[in-house]
């Protein structure tokens, strides 16, 4: 049995853009090697070269 949905078919598929979108632009990157911490675009090369990177979605964290 499916769980109910709070949502409108219209606020599920506007929320699931909004989610995209943030997860395209909001990428935090952290460098294994030399541990310099950014965000980004899209996961990079770390500035001292490394590709050794861990890319994260921002909406992933709290805000406080």
């Amino acid at each position: 049995m499916a769980e109910p949905s709070y949502l409108t078919p219209e606020e599920r598929a506007e929320w699931e853009r909004v989610l995209e979108a943030a997860n395209r632009t909001n990428i935090f990157c952290h460098c294994r090697s030399c541990g310099h911490e950014w965000v980004a675009s899209e996961p990079q090369v770390c500035e001292c070269g490394s590709r050794s990177v861990q890319a994260i979605a921002c909406w992933q964290f709290p805000d406080d």
